[in-house]
């Protein structure tokens, strides 16, 4: 019997991999890193491995492991890049995205340049190439750019 690195993981069965995998996803529930998810599942795929071909030496299930791991991780925030994670978009912490759509008034404009008056906040406005505006007019809000948003006359 050769004495290798990994030979004790050959005596293990395919549940301790399920265990390693139950285990990591378990920690991933807690802390919530999206890290985790990936080596529990590669975990789980290494369990059917050895379920399937139970004679695999140690540094073959480490190697196996680590290359799913990687792969796996890869693999799922490719999809989740391209497809999202389900949760609407939402502009909860995006104050100046949320006032697209409403009404301001005009506090002072010069030459295509001026600010708004919302809800007791003064904001600088921006209107298109063109269009003018007097102190006190409404205007809608079309965009908004940091601390700067864009308007046109209604």
């Amino acid at each position: 019997m050769e004495a290798g690195l990994f030979t004790w993981i050959e005596t293990l069965s395919p549940w301790w991999w399920v265990a390693l995998g139950v285990g990591l996803g378990a920690l991933e529930m807690m802390i919530y890193s999206f890290v985790l998810i990936w080596p529990a599942m590669a975990a789980i795929v290494m369990a059917i491995i050895l379920w399937i071909a139970p004679e695999l030496q140690g540094e073959l299930q480490i190697t196996l492991f680590a290359v799913l791991s990687i792969a796996l991780m890869f693999a799922g925030r490719g999809y989740f890049r391209k497809y999202g994670d389900g949760e609407p978009k939402t502009n909860l912490n995006n104050r100046s995205e949320q006032m697209v759509g409403k009404k301001a008034t005009v506090v002072d404009f010069a030459l295509g340049d001026g600010h708004i008056e919302l809800n007791g906040l003064r904001w600088a406005a921006e209107w298109p190439d063109g269009q003018s505006a007097k102190v006190g007019q409404v205007v809608k809000i079309i965009a908004a750019d940091g601390m700067s948003v864009q308007v046109e006359n209604i």
